[in-house]
């Protein structure tokens, strides 16, 4: 056999093997995509059932929200009808006792100059006369609150409320509504403009107390976290 004809042969099963070694990769490739989309489709069913149990918490946990958003609103609810008939209680008592007459009538009969000894001039509802000027305004100044999402806000409207009733102990607790919820602005006054408007509409129970209004704007105003800790403390 010639050198030609051995350059022929070796070419032929150089060749031969090529193919053979091609056709292994082609086979092991298409193998390796079989396996890739198996794993892919295992991969997507495994993600949609994580993304189905996420969505069933959130609808659990919005659910509960819901819930717990409610029973608030019943607490307070409660609360200002136990504060509303606490004070009507309290003014019937003032009104059916009878030192209190005795004391006015003594106070009438006693000269300018030699009232009873521990007498303060009696308002409405038995109560020391409000200070206030000729056209019924406090001599003081209210604070204003206008309700924002900072709940120091509103912590700090209150405690400022509070140094002015220590201060001037015989406003009624219906004047201390109207004084403390005149100079409501923005957000707090269409608040609560609104929640009296719809708690008439709605036949419940008006705001009596300066404690339950309190309790109104804790539950309405403030952080759900943070008025939580505040309420217990």
């Amino acid at each position: 056999m010639s050198a030609s004809d051995h350059k022929i042969v070796n070419q032929e099963n150089k060749d031969s093997a090529d193919i053979i070694n091609w056709r292994e990769f082609e086979a092991l490739r298409n193998e390796m995509r079989r396996e890739f989309r198996a794993q892919d489709e295992e991969l997507k069913g495994t993600v949609d059932e994580i993304k189905q149990t996420l969505d069933a918490t959130n609808a659990t946990v919005t659910g509960l929200a819901d819930q717990v958003t409610d029973i608030q609103r019943n607490i307070a609810d409660m609360l200002i009808a136990i504060e509303n008939l606490t004070a009507q209680q309290q003014q019937q008592d003032d009104d059916e006792d009878p030192e209190l007459e005795d004391d006015a009538h003594n106070a009438r009969g006693a000269p300018r100059g030699h009232r009873p000894r521990g007498w303060v001039p009696l308002g409405r509802n038995g109560r020391g006369q409000d200070e206030e000027d000729g056209l019924g305004k406090p001599k003081f100044s209210i604070p204003k609150f206008e309700g924002g999402a900072d709940v120091e806000e509103y912590l700090t409207w209150e405690l400022k409320i509070e140094k002015l009733w220590s201060l001037h102990p015989n406003y009624s607790e219906d004047k201390k509504i109207k004084l403390a919820s005149s100079e409501f602005d923005g957000y707090a006054l269409r608040w609560w403009d609104s929640l009296v408007r719809n708690r008439d509409e709605d036949g419940a129970q008006p705001i009596r107390t300066w404690r339950a209004m309190k309790e109104v704007m804790t539950s309405r105003l403030c952080l759900p976290i943070t008025c939580g800790i505040y309420l217990i403390s």
